[in-house]
């Protein structure tokens, strides 16, 4: 068979799930024309596919070399790669192929970007810190460089700074500053510092008091605080301005209660929805089981006092 044969013969295998005899095909294709990366490229995907993640890696891996030595770098294997790194949660050999692309375009400013995401995947603040602080000086009218930077601040700590990189960015898209507060008050939470978290939400509701989302947000951090009052109310005024969502509202506060064992709040919530939406059969579903745990509860208490 000839180069046209073979492709043909390759392409009906993978469209049928042989990838077996396609793999064979395309390192035979591969082998016979060693300067097409098109055919490696199309082995990579067929061991991908079929489940040969390491095999797929190397084909990669083979591409991006090529890449890499480009005048013009497409990083289209690097950024394959920095999929199945990411997925796969190898965050060293992310790194190492961001070091790797970075010093083979050390200006290319997209690459920073996918390099200091890789050091804050593998925890390391201060050198994802610097590389953001250097994006922000190659383009100080980039928000998101800006919020990236307070991330790596926020993962080192430094909460003062962080708040500033992100005040930087509010200050360039200022209809965006709520936004961005409430990314801010997420990454905090996602560490487990709550108490800056629900700072965070307050200025988003300083920025843009007329939106649900932020007071919901706002509802969530005062709950997992434990101020368990004023999450209801943050709730309460998400549904004052979109009364048409009360019911949607209500549910999501009854699964944050019951989340929180707060069953008999719980229990309250859900009958709003209810009473809100009576035709949706999950929020009767959810307020018999918040009903279930709280008798559950009560039961256990009657039962430790006897």
């Amino acid at each position: 068979m000839n180069t046209e044969e073979l492709q043909r013969l390759a392409e009906d295998c993978l469209k049928v799930g042989r990838y077996g005899e396609a793999i064979e095909i395309l390192r035979r294709l591969a082998s016979l024309h060693p300067g097409e990366d098109s055919f490696v490229l199309k082995l990579a995907w067929a061991y991908h596919d079929s489940g040969f993640l390491d095999e797929a890696i190397a084909c990669f891996e083979a591409l991006l070399e090529k890449e890499l030595q480009r005048r013009i770098f497409t990083g289209f294997a690097f950024d394959e790669l920095v999929r199945i790194y990411k997925r796969e949660r190898h965050y060293d050999r992310l790194v190492a192929i961001c070091e790797r692309a970075m010093a083979a375009q050390p200006e290319d400013y997209a690459l920073m970007g996918d390099l200091g995401e890789a050091y804050l995947k593998t925890g390391e603040s201060a050198k994802a810190v610097a590389v953001f602080r250097r994006m922000t000086e190659l383009e100080p009218d980039d928000a998101m460089a800006c919020c990236r930077l307070g991330n790596a601040l926020a993962a080192g700590e430094e909460f003062a700074a962080a708040e500033a990189a992100y005040r930087r960015a509010g200050e360039i898209e200022p209809l965006s500053a709520a936004a961005y507060y409430g990314r801010l008050a997420v990454v905090y939470r996602d560490a487990g510092h709550i108490e800056q978290a629900v700072r965070m939400a307050a200025l988003c509701i300083r920025e843009d008091a007329a939106e649900p989302a932020h007071h919901l947000l706002a509802g969530d951090l005062l709950l997992a605080r434990g101020d368990i009052e004023a999450a209801v109310a943050a709730y309460e005024t998400a549904m004052a301005l979109r009364p048409e969502f009360t019911a949607a509202y209500c549910n999501r506060l009854g699964n944050a209660l019951s989340g929180a064992g707060h069953y008999e709040k719980a229990v309250t919530a859900f009958q709003k929805a209810v009473t809100a939406e009576p035709q949706n059969p999950f929020y009767l579903l959810y307020l018999a089981d918040a009903r279930r745990a709280l008798e559950e509860r009560v039961n256990a208490r009657k039962d430790a006092i006897t």
